[in-house]
């Protein structure tokens, strides 16, 4: 979910395991020349969420990089099944209000800017969390707890997961939408 900390501790795990980061949002503001609100202005949400698939696709080619989605990535059934398949998907979980408090200043929500962002936080949770749970390798709830803390308890997790992914070489060719 926005706010539930993607980048930062996506970041901070590539790091601590000497990997590529990439940041699906970022590479569409990038290959856009614009920032995700003008991509939705301009396109509205399904056309945000055609080229969220691409690049998604694009990026989980990327061998050993540690990925962050945009929080509604899991809403194409494509997407989850390019997650599962790919890589060691984790979950961070974090409660409507904690949401709330991390993205009340942020501009650069477009689906936050409703009259009541808290509400429309538990309307988005509602719907995806169960997503999100499905496609889970683990679930991590970020709570209160530091980027350095959450990073320290991912990384033990990930080392016992035995999760198959699909290498790069096995995956078929990109399809155009």
């Amino acid at each position: 979910m926005m706010g539930a900390g993607k980048t930062t501790i996506g970041r901070g795990l590539a790091r601590a395991l000497s990997r590529e980061f990439i940041d699906v949002d970022h590479v569409l503001e990038a290959r856009c020349g614009v920032r995700v609100p003008i991509i939705f202005d301009l396109e509205g949400e399904a056309g945000f969420r055609r080229r969220e698939t691409l690049a998604l696709d694009e990026c989980s080619r990327v061998s050993g990089a540690v990925l962050a989605t945009g929080g509604g990535a899991v809403l194409a059934e494509e997407n989850r099944r390019m997650l599962r398949a790919r890589g060691v998907v984790v979950y961070l979980r974090a409660r409507a209000d904690e949401l709330y408090q991390r993205t009340r200043h942020d501009r650069n929500r477009p689906l936050l800017q409703t009259a009541d962002p808290l509400a429309r936080i538990g309307e988005l949770l509602r719907q995806r969390e169960p997503l999100y749970e499905e496609i889970a390798d683990l679930v991590i709830d970020t709570g209160k707890g530091s980027v350095p803390r959450l990073v320290n308890r991912i990384l033990p997790l990930l080392a016992t997961c035995n999760k198959r992914v699909t290498p790069p070489a096995e995956l078929p060719p990109l399809e155009c939408l």
